[in-house]
Order: C-alpha cells, then sequence, then structure tokens
C-alpha cells in the first residue's frame, strides 16, 4: 500500500484529512483551496483496490494516471519549494583572454579581436527530480538538471562543478544581465531531458520476448473465461436478469483482465514517476567579450561568455 501512503501524506500535507473506512477505502477530506482540482468536491471516497472500488460504487479508484493522483501530483508541483542565489566571484578576470578566445574557436579560420569585455550576470536555473521506476519492485534516485538561463541549454559541466560555487541570499553585484529569460521554458526541457534518459533507462531495462508470452497467456485464459461465460448467457429459456447477471459477470472479467495485463506490462516495461522536488536560481557573474572574426575581407561579431565557475566559454 505504498501509493495509498503516498497520497495519505500529501493530503494531510496539504491541510486535509484521511479517514481510513476498510482495507483499501478511505474518505478524504480536501481543503476548500484546493476543491477546484478535484471538480470542485471537498469530500472524496478513494479505493486502492480494483476489487474494493467495484464493490464501492462511490468510491473512486486510485491508481497510477487516474485522476486524482495526477490532480495531487499537479498541485505538488505547484507548490514546490525555489529559492534564489547569488554566487560570489574571487576575482572576475581572465589572463590572456586573446589566446583563450582562440582556443576556443580553433575550428573557426580568421583573425580575432576583442573589441569589448565587460562584466554580465548569468543566470541557471537548477530543477532536482524525484525519479520513481515501479516494476517488481519501487525504487527511486534523484535527477538534477542544471539549465543555462542565456542559452537555454543543458549545462552537465555546471552540474559537475557546482561544489566550487559560493553564494550568498542576498545580491552582491548589480551586473546587467544580457538578455532577458524565461523560467518556464527552461523548467519545460529540464523535464524533457528528465524523461528522455528514464525513458532510455526504461528501454534498456525491458525484455519484450518474455512479456509477450505473458501477454498472450492471460489474453488466452481470460478470453476462455468470457466464451464460456457467454455459453450460459446464451441458454435457451434464462431469465432477462439472469442474462443480465451473465454480462455483467463477462464485463467485470474483462475488467480483471486488463487489471492483469496491464500489471505484466508494468512488471516488465516499469512505470515511471517524474516529480520536481524543489528549484534554484543562481545568479553567477560573467565575463562578456564582443569580438570580431575576420576572415577573407569578411568582418563577423560575435558575443562570448567566459564562466568563472567551469572556466568555459559559451556563446
Amino acid at each position: 500500500m505504498q501509493l495509498q501512503q503516498f497520497v495519505g501524506e500529501v493530503v494531510e500535507e496539504l491541510g486535509g484529512v484521511v479517514i481510513p473506512v476498510e482495507y483499501a477505502l478511505c474518505q478524504v477530506l480536501i481543503p476548500e483551496r484546493y476543491a477546484p482540482y478535484f471538480q470542485n468536491k471537498t469530500e472524496l471516497m478513494i479505493a486502492f483496490d480494483f476489487e474494493v472500488a467495484e464493490e464501492n460504487p462511490d468510491a473512486e479508484f486510485v491508481t497510477f494516471g487516474s485522476y486524482i493522483l495526477e490532480q495531487l501530483l499537479e498541485i505538488i508541483q505547484q507548490n514546490a519549494i525555489s529559492t534564489i542565489r547569488f554566487v560570489e566571484i574571487d576575482r572576475l578576470e581572465l589572463g590572456k583572454p586573446l589566446k583563450k578566445i582562440s582556443e576556443f574557436l580553433k575550428e573557426e579560420s580568421g583573425r580575432i579581436t576583442i573589441i569589448d569585455e565587460k562584466p554580465a550576470m548569468g543566470a541557471w536555473a537548477v530543477f532536482q527530480y524525484n525519479v520513481s521506476y515501479i516494476a517488481d519492485e519501487k525504487t527511486e534516485a534523484s535527477e538534477q538538471v542544471w539549465v543555462n538561463l542565456l542559452t537555454n541549454q543543458v549545462s552537465p559541466t555546471m552540474k559537475q562543478e557546482q561544489n566550487r560555487i559560493i553564494y550568498q541570499q542576498n545580491p552582491i553585484y548589480t551586473y546587467p544581465l544580457p538578455a532577458t529569460f524565461d523560467v518556464n521554458h527552461a523548467f519545460t526541457i529540464a523535464t524533457t531531458y528528465v524523461k528522455e534518459i528514464t525513458e532510455r533507462q526504461k528501454k534498456d531495462g525491458s525484455n519484450s520476448e518474455l512479456m509477450a508470452k505473458d501477454v498472450d497467456r492471460i489474453t488466452n485464459y481470460y478470453k476462455e473465461l468470457v466464451e464460456e461465460n457467454d455459453k450460459r448467457a446464451n441458454r435457451k429459456g434464462l431469465s432477462e436478469e439472469k442474462q443480465k447477471e451473465y454480462r455483467s459477470k463477462s464485463e467485470a472479467i474483462k475488467l480483471e483482465r486488463d487489471k492483469q495485463l496491464q500489471e505484466i506490462r508494468n512488471k516488465y516495461n516499469g512505470q515511471i514517476e517524474i516529480n520536481i522536488d524543489n528549484g534554484i536560481l543562481y545568479f553567477i557573474p560573467l565575463l562578456e567579450f564582443h569580438i570580431s572574426l575576420e576572415f577573407r575581407a569578411t568582418i563577423s561579431e560575435r558575443i562570448l561568455y567566459f564562466n568563472p565557475i567551469t572556466k568555459q566559454f559559451f556563446e
């Protein structure tokens, strides 16, 4: 009942109340401010077992991908903790900048000239995710993603070098931001990145041949049950009530089949849950270089940034 425990903890953390009624069945009281997430309901009856849900028509079955669970995850995401950190740099300077810029642009031909050099403020959004991989057992892992807000690119190097960062909670420098940035867009980039990583891990761990055998076995088994039940329903002389009873039984068999098939798919493929734990916005001083590149009588101008944390340039 790990899912039941998770839902209970989330509801109570939001200020709600969970009242156990019986095995896998609970009454939930939702705070008024969160009612819009649940179709303006503040009282819910929820079941964490399929058969219990079947026995209690007024209860909503909660499982992975169900409406109630998705709404709770949405609330968690919107209420995730965030903070801002201002990074302190000992000396914002770079020795022999022309030589180092030439090394950075070594794949390009032409004569490089530094037109201007000045400090600027860079920004990185850091998103901490909790990733759960659910197969026979549930395993959890953390995944941290750094996104450069000036380039909208994931930055693995910053993640590796973060231990070198010294920061304060209040602004230290008044350097200008060279561009506007979109944290929501960065969040989308980071979430897509985490999903791609976990999907690759999921595919690497799958065993499609064994899964296909189990799927065929379950499908054939329940197919025979349905056919046998349909034969009984089609006997002559049965009352309408009895026929309705057999039809209901066929539907119940199909639902149980679908449940078994989903469990098999989860067993072999695993099911992935990705939740955001927190977010951090780092403001880091940079050196901005305005350069010109002259090649065969053609001159182009570019802006490079030197990151004192990674000791690298980026555009």
